[in-house]
């Protein structure tokens, strides 16, 4: 009956140790897991840091770019006019996707399909090119306030005929005399309407020799970093608009840091946040592999504990059947 038990003690014995060498080759393996994954963190988080993005420098700041500094406010022309939002200094310098095409707003895009007829846009929101002579239409579509007649005549280089009607004052008092009279009005309008096509020319002029495109807005619209990440890629590029809506050639992105026209920088702020997110899952993967340690500490203090029973137990087995050969001998 003793053998008996014993043999069962054993069995069950030879089992768990089975169960305990197998945890701990897994817990290993879980381990060199845990190392593969810290080196992939370290690799990321040091190309993080390497990483730079894409600025621009106003108000005594470094700014990301963004589309509204390269390419305007839209319908909001009066930034253009006023100086009341920054904007880049170099007009020629505008946005274009790897292809070459022009990164258009929807409000340009828009203003483009107004004069041109929405086929001109295909299903992916790309547009092809166009004539150069519907600029003025289109601009007037964009910037209603004034006429394609006007733009053409400026782009023409040749004054707008303006007047505006103004009350007189008294040269002494200041005060209004009640008398109207129509002065002229063209050198201001067309220094309005010079300034317009100063900045957006060079994009429509772009836009008509090399086609646009609007795929990219939902993305930019939703991520601050889109427009920056997609420069510092290669998905944008920045061109440098030349005659005849051409990309003048070297204009890479080196030649518009080179420049001072926009900056490659590492923000400080997302240094931190980059390094508060490494320190974060660094003390995730430390935690596991405690985890670890201390499964596999107590399985292998369980196992030379097992490993002491076998050997006890195998002696008494040996012993036993010893004793019945000897018994048999005598």
């Amino acid at each position: 009956m003793g053998l008996a038990c014993s043999q069962i003690r054993l069995l069950t014995l030879t089992a768990r140790k089975a169960d305990c060498e197998y945890g701990i080759s897994i817990d290993s393996m879980q381990k060199m897991a845990l190392t593969r994954e810290q080196t992939q963190l370290s690799q990321e988080y040091y190309s993080k840091l390497q990483s730079k993005q894409i600025s621009y420098y106003a108000n005594g700041q470094y700014n990301k770019i963004n589309y509204n500094y390269l390419m305007g406010y839209g319908l909001n022309y009066g930034a253009i006019l006023s100086g009341s939002q920054p904007l880049k200094s170099d007009y020629s310098m505008i946005l274009t996707d790897y292809k070459g095409q022009v990164v258009l707003s929807d409000s340009y895009a828009n203003a483009i399909t107004s004069v041109l007829g929405s086929s001109i846009m295909n299903s992916k929101g790309q547009g092809g090119t166009f004539s150069v002579d519907k600029i003025a239409e289109i601009m007037a579509a964009l910037l209603p306030d004034f006429t394609a007649e006007q733009f053409q005549t400026v782009i023409d280089n040749e004054k707008v005929e303006s007047s505006g009607v103004f009350n007189t004052t008294n040269t002494l008092t200041g005060e209004s005399t009640g008398e109207e009279v129509v002065k002229s009005t063209s050198d201001a309008t067309t220094e309005k309407i010079q300034s317009l096509i100063d900045f957006y020319y060079p994009i429509f002029s772009a836009a008509a020799a090399n086609g646009w495109t609007t795929e990219y807005n939902k993305e930019m619209e939703t991520n601050d970093d889109y427009l920056s990440d997609a420069i510092v890629n290669g998905t944008f590029q920045l061109a440098s608009v030349g005659s005849e809506g051409t990309y003048e050639p070297g204009t890479s992105l080196t030649y518009f840091t080179t420049a001072g026209l926009v900056q490659e920088r590492t923000d400080s702020d997302v240094r931190e946040e980059i390094t508060a997110w490494y320190n974060a899952e660094k003390e995730r993967i430390s935690e596991k592999e405690n985890y670890l340690d201390i499964d596999m500490d107590n399985l292998s203090t369980e196992l030379e504990s097992i490993n002491t029973e076998i050997q006890s137990i195998q002696s008494l087995i040996d012993d036993a059947i010893s004793s019945v050969f000897d018994w048999g001998s005598s």
